[in-house]
């Protein structure tokens, strides 16, 4: 009976659990939208030279860049107002890790992507 229900329980198909990657760069970042700013956090930096850039989605022209060093968190705003609407990417920059997110300005706003 005992090898009837566990034969049964294992050949269910519930979803394996999925385990964080210890060697996975712990950057974190977080962004929130005021009218045409907006408020970048970066932590977890370690104390690790990183850069935050703002793209041009299409051209990759370089809007905006700022390089931190000797901080483990950060947080900055960044202004949109006087960039024409269209596409943009944030950048954030950690040795070999990179997080990006796609904003979108429009005659309404502005609209961010997930943290990918």
């Amino acid at each position: 009976m005992f090898t009837l229900l566990l034969s049964l329980i294992l050949s269910t198909g519930a979803p394996a659990i999925e385990l964080p990657n210890p060697d996975a760069e712990p950057l974190i970042t977080r962004s929130v939208v005021y009218d045409d700013r907006i408020e970048l956090t970066v932590a977890n930096l370690e104390k690790e030279r990183t850069l935050i850039r703002l793209l041009d989605y299409e051209t990759e022209a370089v809007h905006f860049a700022q390089r931190i060093d000797d901080h483990n968190g950060y947080t900055i705003h960044l202004s949109l107002e006087k960039l024409p609407k269209g596409r943009y990417v944030i950048s954030v920059q950690k040795g070999d890790t990179e997080r990006q997110q796609i904003v979108k300005k429009t005659d309404v706003g502005i609209i961010c992507s997930g943290w990918k």
